[in-house]
């Protein structure tokens, strides 16, 4: 029998707690791709709003707070995803932040409009973030951040006007 000793056993504890902790924070899918992830599994209990939009550093950041429910939300999604279209293969990501309540409505609502892009079904941290940042009364409501992270607009324009392509570009 071969003897393990005490500093491998901390090392491959400290391995694992840090390959459990990347899985847990990092949710972006790969370049194309779309996620979607429900904040309320346990897993991501611990996340805030700040953690969830610090993975996005380096690329422009149109955020949509949005809800299955939400009727002119369902009008600006044919424009959201035209919009994605013409950024692609930008540093731009397109997130989608749902209030939705109902795990099964949320999930129904992305399908079946095919509304692609990285989407979130908040949990009661990141709801209590984001509306101690943004004050979010009313939805849609669109956030426009730089690259830097830097909120540039906490009020920017819906999808459907076209003069956001020009707000995206400038930031570029």
């Amino acid at each position: 029998m071969k003897k393990v000793s005490l500093a491998g056993i901390g090392l491959m504890f400290i391995m694992m707690l840090s390959i459990n902790l990347q899985a847990q924070f990092h949710m972006l899918p790969p370049e194309g791709e779309n996620t979607q992830i429900d904040l309320n599994e346990g897993r991501y209990s611990t996340l805030t709003f700040d953690k969830l939009m610090a993975q996005f550093e380096g690329k422009v950041v149109y955020l949509d707070f949005w809800a299955s429910w939400c009727g002119p939300c369902k009008r600006e999604m044919p424009y959201s995803a035209k919009l994605k279209k013409t950024f692609e293969g930008k540093d731009v990501v397109f997130v989608y932040i749902s209030t939705d309540r109902n795990p099964t409505a949320w999930d129904k609502a992305i399908k079946s409009m095919q509304i692609g892009g990285t989407h979130y079904r908040v949990n009661k941290s990141v709801y209590v973030g984001m509306n101690e940042r943004f004050n979010v009364k009313t939805i849609p409501r669109y956030v426009l951040f730089d690259k830097d992270g830097n909120v540039v607009d906490d009020n920017a324009k819906r999808p459907s006007n076209p003069q956001l392509v020009d707000d995206i570009n400038a930031l570029l």
